[in-house]
């Protein structure tokens, strides 16, 4: 299906906040007919986007020098494929970078600054998102205002392009799955980036759920503690389309079959959609399949936090859980 039909976005940025169900919003962008992109998603084989032999082009113009866009002229078909498709791998990791997204220390300082995508970085910097390849939804877990690239917020309030969804959940719910997803408790273990190495140690070092609990209640630097915080902005915002865990989720999650109607409905709307009844993507959204899949349900805190975990959570998430509605 081509994304790009009947006036949809042709451009997409999901921020989703870690652990707090991404792998809905890729079902429901893949049933949608996007190419999924970015870190904030593990790309697979059957969701990574489809280019024609033109937007190839495209790609090899951002990334490559004109010494190099000469020598793919007479390339082979099978060599400008290969070639292009490196230049796409090193295009997201520019758009990561732009988008603030902590490479550094998911990776290292090196593979930043040196290397073809360091190489692809310099050479595509300053240009447009408009100029990245139509029909890819791109998925990160954060977008520190602070932090972005400027060009890229320019663009954005000029022209509202990319369409950007902002997903969320009770922060509460979201401390625990991210727990136990780094304890190991999903069918696939973790994602080892650099940075969730050591907390995994230490959590894993903990006798107790509620010990780990306890621990990452206190540590400030816990993953994904402050980005409810942080991305108050786009919760505000008027161009921005907001949905949560919550309404996603749907009758096999805790939730309703309504309101993950409902939310499809607007999200569907904000994009464009009139091709496509929510009702029929609806029941692809509950994924138990995927990668750091663990028990995919609404309320889960309740069952973990005792009465003293509870008063740490008031005094870490007290504010966090009005601005969001979950007091």
């Amino acid at each position: 299906m081509d994304s790009t039909s009947s006036g949809r976005a042709q451009r997409v940025l999901i921020v989703s906040l870690m652990k707090s169900g991404t792998h809905i919003l890729q079902e429901m962008m893949t049933a949608l007919g996007y190419g999924m992109a970015g870190s904030g998603v593990r790309l697979r084989p059957e969701i990574l986007p489809e280019f024609s032999e033109e937007t190839r082009w495209q790609i090899a113009r951002l990334g490559y020098e004109e010494e190099a866009i000469s020598r793919l002229k007479t390339s082979s078909a099978e060599q400008f494929t290969e070639a292009t498709d490196r230049a796409w791998e090193a295009l997201v990791f520019s758009w990561e970078r732009r988008l603030a997204q902590p490479l550094a220390s998911w990776y290292t300082r090196a593979s930043l600054e040196t290397g073809f995508a360091a190489q692809v970085h310099r050479q595509a910097v300053g240009s447009d998102f408009a100029a990245t390849p139509p029909g890819v939804c791109w998925v990160i877990n954060q977008l520190d205002i602070k932090q972005v690239d400027g060009q890229f917020l320019r663009e954005w309030s000029q022209t509202g392009e990319p369409r950007i969804i902002f997903n969320y959940r009770d922060p509460r719910d979201m401390l625990l799955s991210f727990v136990n997803f780094l304890c190991g408790k999903t069918g696939r273990g973790f994602s080892n980036y650099n940075d969730l190495l050591p907390i995994s140690e230490i959590l894993n070092s903990k006798a107790t759920l509620e010990d780990r609990l306890a621990y990452a209640l206190a540590d400030r630097s816990f993953p994904g503690l402050g980005d409810h915080q942080r991305m108050l902005w786009l919760l505000h915002h008027p161009k921005v389309c907001k949905t949560s865990f919550e309404e996603l989720i749907g009758p096999r999650g805790g939730g309703s079959a309504q309101a993950q109607v409902r939310a499809l409905s607007r999200v569907f709307e904000f994009l464009g959609v009139t091709d496509t009844e929510p009702a029929g993507v609806a029941g692809r959204l509950f994924n138990p399949d995927v990668f750091s899949f663990y028990r995919g349900q609404i309320g889960g805190w309740r069952q973990a936090f005792t009465p003293a975990l509870a008063r740490l959570v008031d005094d870490r998430f007290g504010e966090v859980l009005q601005a969001y509605g979950y007091e």
